[in-house]
This record gives structure tokens, C-alpha cells and sequence, in this order.
């Protein structure tokens, strides 16, 4: 199918989303991608998670890098088990999985054991963020499929903003506990919907084995790449064991290949990677993320330390952020339908960049309007470019690996984040050392040095991360520009 135009995929059937069981059905999709957005409500809990377990800052982050590094190792594999299995299935999977990790986590008597069910939880988060596009993508026809990722992005988008604006209520009423807790009801509606709407994949005595092995060998490169690159940050990057997982990753990814040549079902055929939309949707979208992720682990301290605000300030400043990503995210697959995914990709990425240089100019002295102002820029671009970036994915497959499709833009994330942290935390560090040093020849007090040398660092980072994010568009607009010098036809 043509990535511009809305020409049927191998083998794609649509059903009509106007009808109950249509909207009953989207709803599922929605509220699948609505429950992988909503962990980002665990940071807020994290200072309670601490004294809770009686644990330190370094060791609580475990709750966040394991469930990152499991969900990037399985997604993949989630994403060709429901192309294989069927859409329906991974997803209740995936429902059940989620309900049970939320209960278990909330109700762990240590640490450990609470981490261990955030393996579970990783699991069903992964299972339906590589089914709910998927399911999305085919309730809409090829010429709404723009609207129906729209929709999908803002989903994932309201999620984000539901649970920075709730986390911090439901952890001051009910404890760290609230916000796994919280997130039952809504798992449970997913699971109820996905039981009596989504149909049923007709069986098929010709279908292939499912590739366990290659799943397996991807699962072990993704999670010694990530906890790799994250004890790299924290115990040094010439620790043995951080040098042990580094080397086993690309020797895991080998292997990974090996398998996949030779696979009856591979995870994700060769032919894919070669597709020109799939390279480009998930190359930018591994580039956003790389870019913008300095909001979530940088701007946090610029808020509290520079600005002198507290965590609501900070709710707010990132809900406006999330709002704008959910306006826009729709209004970017409305668009995509009628001109095309490159425009709103590469215009959505460059509003991305404009917003993070503009962050960059904030001080001490800026004022809460200004921040706010810049940080939705950054949303509405996040909401336009995602929009696009999903339309020109499952634009690109046939109808029969979408739910690999949407898999690999959840591993492109997530790579995206975790190198973030790593590359962008590593030069922020070395950034405020670089400013303590300059400015100390100026004979200033160390308070002083400080406080300027963290605004000096933080504007390095940001304006990085602007040129990531137009480095970004510029993939994205390429990539259309190549294609239509194959074909011999004008931009």
C-alpha cells in the first residue's frame, strides 16, 4: 500500500467503526494503548516506594529499569505472537497479565518481590502496546487509517496525562499503593471489552511455528543492553559486570540474526526491514524520543531546584504538555488522511525541535507562563509526529503483521529512552562540571556557581535534544524524498 494513499493492504478487511460493536471495539484499542502511558505515575510514588521498602534512591529505580528493559525485550516477540495467534488473544493476555501485576505489586511485603511482579506487568504492557494499533489499524478503512492512529497516539497521550495530574492525588490520600491500585478498574473495563467485542481470528492449518527462540535471544539483547547502559550511569562503565552485559548484547543480537534467517515464523522478516516506511517511522521515532526524553528526567530538577517549585508545579507544567500531545494527536491523523504522513511528520518533529530550543533559554527568572508555553509546543510537535509516525508504519505492512508493526515502534521508544538517559544524563554531568570549572575562575561564590553552572548544563541538553529532534524530521522528510526519486516522480 502507498504510504500517501489510502490503497488496500494484502489481504486487509475493515469493519464499519460507525456500528456499536465498532466503537465498542475501538474503545478496546484505546484503552489498551490508554494503560501503557500510565506508569509514568510510579515516579511520583517513588520517594513513598523508598521509605516504604527501606531502600535507597539508587536501588528504588529498579522498579523503573526492569519493567522498561522486559517490556522492550518482549514487545517484539508480543507483537509476531498476536500476527501469528491473533490480534484478541495477546491482548486479553495481555488485560489479565496487567490486572494481575497491578494487585500483586500494590500487595508485595518487599521490594524484591514487588520488582518481580513489575516482570508481569512489563509483559502485559508489552502485549498491548503491540496489539492495540493493530486493532486500531483494522477496525478504520486505509483511507481513514490516519484518524484511527490519531486516535490511537491520543489515547496513549490521555494516559500520560491522566496519570501525571492523578498520581500525585492518589499517592496523598492512599499511598504509593494507589497508584498500581488505581489503574484495576481501568485494566478490567480493557479485559471486559476484549472478551465480548474483539473477534476471533479464524484458524488456519497452514500457519507456521512461532519463532520462541528468536523471541528469546531479542528478549536477552534487550535486557543486557538496557541494565547495561543503566549500571553503567550508576557503579561505572568499567565494572565488570557492566562490561559483561555490553559484550553479551551484540553477541545475543547475532545470534538473534542467525535464528531469524532460519526461522519458519521470524519475529520480524527481513522483508520488513528492508520496507522503506518501517525504517523511516521507527528511525524518527527512536530520534523523539531520544531527543525529547530529556523533559522527563532533566526538566524535573529545573522546575524544583532552578525555579524553586514543588511536585504540583510540576504536575502541571507536564500535563500541559500531555494535553497538548492529546489535542494534536488526533488533529495530526485527521491531517495525515488528507495530506499525507511526511508533511505532519517532519513539520510535527520540527515543532518538536523548536519547543526543546526554546526550553533551552529558560533561566531561574523565567516565569511559569513561559515555561508552559514552550513545554506544550514540544507536545502539540510530540502529537503530530506520532500520529504520523504510526500511520506511516502500519501504512507500510501488510495486514497481517501489524500487530509486529506497532511492536516495533514501542521498542524504538523505548531504545530511545533508555539511551537518553544514558548518552544525555551522562553529558549533562559532564556539563555542569565543564561550567563549575569555567566559572569559578571568576572568583564567584560556590552557591552561586552552582545554581548557574545546572541552568548552563540544562541548556546544553535541551538544545541537543532540539538537534536530535530536527535531525529527525530530517529522516523523516528524506525518506519521502528518496522514494520519489526511485520512482522517477516529483516531490
Amino acid at each position: 500500500m502507498s504510504t500517501e494513499t489510502g490503497e488496500p493492504l494484502d489481504g486487509e478487511a475493515s469493519a464499519d467503526w460507525n456500528t456499536w460493536a465498532g466503537r465498542m471495539t475501538g474503545l478496546a484499542a484505546g484503552l489498551g494503548m490508554f494503560l501503557t502511558s500510565l506508569d509514568i505515575a510510579v515516579n511520583v510514588a517513588l520517594p513513598l516506594i523508598t521509605r516504604e521498602f527501606d531502600t535507597d534512591y539508587q536501588t528504588v529505580q529498579w522498579i523503573i529499569i526492569v519493567f522498561i528493559a522486559t517490556r522492550a525485550g518482549l514487545v517484539l516477540g508480543a507483537g509476531s505472537f498476536a500476527d501469528r495467534f491473533g490480534l484478541r488473544q495477546v491482548y486479553l493476555i495481555g488485560a489479565a497479565a496487567y490486572v494481575a501485576a497491578m494487585i500483586c505489586i500494590a500487595l508485595s511485603p518487599t521490594f524484591g518481590i514487588a520488582v518481580g511482579f513489575r516482570v508481569l506487568q512489563a509483559l502485559g504492557t508489552g502485549c498491548l502496546f503491540a496489539v492495540s494499533p493493530a486493532i486500531a489499524a483494522r477496525l478504520f478503512p486505509p483511507s481513514r487509517r490516519g484518524l484511527s492512529m490519531g486516535l490511537t497516539t491520543g489515547s496513549q497521550a490521555l494516559g500520560m496525562l491522566a496519570g501525571t495530574l492523578g498520581a500525585g492525588l492518589l499517592v496523598g490520600w492512599f499511598g504509593w499503593q494507589a497508584v498500581f491500585l488505581g489503574r484495576v478498574p481501568f485494566a478490567l473495563l480493557a479485559l471486559l471489552l476484549g472478551v465480548i467485542w474483539l473477534k476471533r481470528s479464524q484458524s488456519s492449518t497452514s500457519r507456521k511455528s512461532f519463532d520462541a527462540t528468536g523471541a528469546l535471544t531479542l528478549f536477552g539483547v534487550m535486557l543486557c543492553l538496557m541494565i547495561g547502559l543503566r549500571l553503567g550511569r550508576s557503579i561505572g562503565w568499567t565494572s565488570p559486570v557492566v562490561m559483561a552485559l555490553l559484550a553479551f548484547a551484540p553477541l545475543f543480537f547475532v545470534a538473534f540474526l542467525w535464528i531469524e534467517k532460519r526461522a519458519a515464523w521470524p519475529i520480524i522478516p527481513g522483508v520488513l526491514l528492508r520496507a522503506r516506511g518501517v525504517v523511516i517511522s521507527s528511525t524518527a521515532m527512536f530520534m523523539s524520543h531520544f531527543g525529547a526524553f530529556v523533559i522527563w528526567f532533566i526538566f524535573p530538577f529545573y522546575v524544583v531546584e532552578s525555579l524553586g517549585y514543588g511536585a504540583f508545579i510540576l504536575g502541571v507544567m507536564l500535563a500541559v504538555m500531555a494535553a497538548a500531545n492529546v489535542g494534536f494527536s488526533t488533529t495530526g491523523g485527521w491531517l495525515c488522511d488528507r495530506v499525507g504522513t511526511t508533511a505532519i511528520g517532519t513539520i510535527g518533529l520540527t515543532v518538536v525541535s523548536g519547543g526543546l530550543l526554546l526550553m533551552g533559554f529558560l533561566d531561574a527568572q523565567s516565569s511559569l507562563t513561559q515555561v508552559g508555553l514552550r513545554i506544550a509546543l514540544v507536545g502539540a510537535g510530540t502529537g503530530l509526529f506520532q500520529a504520523a509516525a504510526f500511520t506511516l508504519m502500519m501504512s507500510s505492512v501488510p495486514a497481517g503483521r501489524f500487530g509486529t508493526a506497532g511492536a516495533a515502534l514501542s521498542l524504538a521508544q523505548a531504545l530511545g529512552t533508555v539511551l537518553s538517559v544514558a548518552v544525555t544524563g551522562g553529558l549533562f554531568a559532564l556539563s555542569i562540571d565543564y561550567h563549575l570549572g569555567v566559572l569559578g575562575a571568576n572568583g564567584l561564590e560556590f552557591a552561586d556557581n552552582e545554581a548557574r553552572a545546572f541552568v548552563l548544563a540544562y541548556r546544553d541538553v535541551f538544545w541537543l535534544g532540539a538537534a536530535i529532534a530536527i535531525a529527525g524530521a530530517g529522516v523523516f522528510l528524506m525518506g519521502r524524498r528518496r522514494q520519489a526519486s526511485e520512482a522517477g516522480a516529483p516531490l
